[in-house]
């Protein structure tokens, strides 16, 4: 009984209102124009934010990661130094085993690496992102960081850490059988 009252005042009402709303040039000219100038407030802002995402130009550091079966590589030039024979740096992170981890008595187990990433507080530095075989994910949820590591492609990334410490991540793709064991150390300092 209340539903039907329902619908029968809301049918009334819109029969009334139908006379006022409907075929009225000025009142849709108004509701349609007004979404557009709405969302044209929220573009500006936004596309002035990508560009600031994607912006290089003063970028301290840049880091190449590259994705491999089943371990990362890094690489990074050490601009310090003038002398241009020996200003690459390069290093594998591997995961590792049980006993290493037992005679280091700190860590965590399979999160653990050989070498670890450094990059320092308060500084820009560059992720350029790439795989030599096939797809991984590079992810440090704790720092806000994950990109996909294709093979011929190469993605980027800028981070500003405000805080220093270890921070822990893995490969997020299934990438393989040994999908599970590519963590990533990166500590700030």
């Amino acid at each position: 009984m209340l539903y039907t009252k329902f619908l029968v005042f809301f049918l009334d009402l819109k029969y009334r209102m139908s006379f006022n709303i409907c075929h009225n040039s000025k009142l849709e000219l108004l509701w349609n124009v007004l979404p557009i100038i709405c969302l044209g407030f929220i573009a500006g802002p936004s596309f002035a934010l990508l560009y600031l995402v994607e912006d290089f130009s003063d970028v301290s550091y840049i880091v190449k990661v590259i994705g491999n079966q089943w371990y990362w590589s890094y690489e990074f030039a050490d601009y310090s130094t003038n002398r241009k024979d020996d200003n690459l740096i390069f290093f594998d992170s591997i995961m590792l085993t049980e006993q290493d981890l037992l005679s280091q008595k700190h860590g965590f187990r399979l999160l653990e690496v050989n070498n670890r990433l450094k990059i320092m507080n308060f500084v820009n530095t560059a992720f350029l992102v790439t795989s030599t075989d096939v797809l991984h994910s590079w992810a440090l949820p704790s720092l806000g960081l994950k990109t996909d590591a294709c093979p011929g492609r190469i993605n980027r990334m800028i981070v500003w850490p405000t805080r220093p410490g270890i921070f822990y991540g893995q490969c997020s793709e299934i990438c393989g059988i040994n999908h599970a064991y590519m963590p990533i150390v990166c500590v700030v300092e």
